[in-house]
């Protein structure tokens, strides 16, 4: 056996071995393990960032959709037709080309819902998370698709066509009755992709001006959720309370944080409150990440006393002075509170 043979074999065997449903499976983990080794172990920033994350937000969340949905190919009698450009109309099973077609516009679709649930969780609708969230989706459902494949025959797995996938997309653009069709099919595609392109590159690349900083006082409720309300309205002599202090970090690098918490006793004169005494009570550090949010509990335990009772929460980026106000703070927080009520 020569040389030419052996490795004729070689390549035979992987082909046969990838072919039954695995290649594009293969290629977008492949893909997605690279991209999360540059963007969260190099830390790599800027347009390489960009370039990364743009497939994730455009094409890939789509494509592992329809892959789960559509786990069979076409008919081998189909193949080499016009049925290759129209597969789901006719037999129910998208060809190639509409795979594409169906992969942007099911990535369109899927970003919106991601946009109204990261919010409300604890990290954000922040670069990170929306990368983190569209990259466990997509490996999700690219498990889902291997699963599905592997249910079906061998010779009803879908298959990566790589090498009529160039005459498919000529067919799926140009095959149409007239060439004025087959230019609003290109239209329409570049439409779309311009479209995500923008929303994606919003996402994923640097963000320009200043960045934010997000700084509140929270509480646990009843069912241990943190919210920004039911603050104490009573702290006696000698009582404590248990407040949380959150910091997002909206840089894009990670910052080092201290929040200076002072207890003002107070009078209200004339309809304003003027501050009769102060103390400091805590100092806390705190390092945030970029895109993240740190959560810090203290105890809010005033050594001050009085018919009223400011808790003031001064944050500075940095170093904190001596002499802590309002005007010298990057961010101000305070909420008042009967200071000398019985338990």
């Amino acid at each position: 056996m020569t040389h030419g043979d052996v490795e004729t074999t070689w390549r035979t065997r992987l082909r046969r071995s990838v072919r039954p449903g695995a290649l594009d499976v293969i290629a977008v983990l492949g893909y997605l393990a690279a991209s999360a080794g540059a963007l969260y172990v190099l830390e790599v920033g800027g347009s390489v960032r960009a370039l990364l994350g743009l497939p994730l937000v455009l094409f890939l969340p789509g494509y592992a959709l329809v892959a789960a949905a559509f786990p069979g190919h076409l008919e081998e009698s189909a193949i080499g037709d016009e049925s290759t450009v129209d597969g789901l109309l006719a037999g129910g099973t998208p060809g190639w080309y509409e795979r594409l077609a169906l992969s942007l516009a099911g990535s369109l679709a899927i970003l919106p819902l991601f946009g109204l649930a990261l919010p409300s969780t604890r990290w954000g609708f922040e670069p990170r998370a929306v990368l983190v969230a569209l990259g466990g989706f997509t490996a999700l459902g690219m498990l889902v698709a291997v699963v599905r494949r592997w249910r079906l025959p061998r010779s009803e797995r879908f298959r990566a066509p790589i090498g009529a996938a160039s005459t498919d997309a000529y067919r799926g653009l140009f095959a149409p009755d007239t060439r004025f069709d087959g230019a609003l099919n290109v239209v329409l595609i570049l439409s779309m992709i311009v479209a995500l392109s923008a929303v994606g590159y919003a996402l994923v690349a640097p963000q320009s001006g200043p960045a934010t900083t997000q700084f509140e006082l929270l509480t646990e409720n009843e069912s241990g959720e943190l919210v920004t309300s039911n603050y104490p309205e009573e702290l006696p002599p000698g009582a404590s309370e248990e407040l949380v202090v959150s910091v997002t970090n909206g840089a894009d690098e990670e910052r080092e944080y201290i929040v200076v918490v002072e207890t003002h006793r107070v009078e209200e004169t004339n309809g304003s409150l003027e501050v009769l005494e102060e103390s400091e009570m805590t100092r806390l550090e705190t390092s945030v990440d970029a895109g993240s949010t740190a959560q810090i509990r203290h105890t809010a335990d005033p050594s001050l006393t009085g018919d009223t009772l400011r808790l003031n929460y001064y944050l500075y980026r940095g170093d904190a002075p001596d002499d802590v106000d309002a005007e010298s703070a990057d961010k101000h927080l305070w909420i008042t509170v009967n200071g000398t009520a019985g338990g």
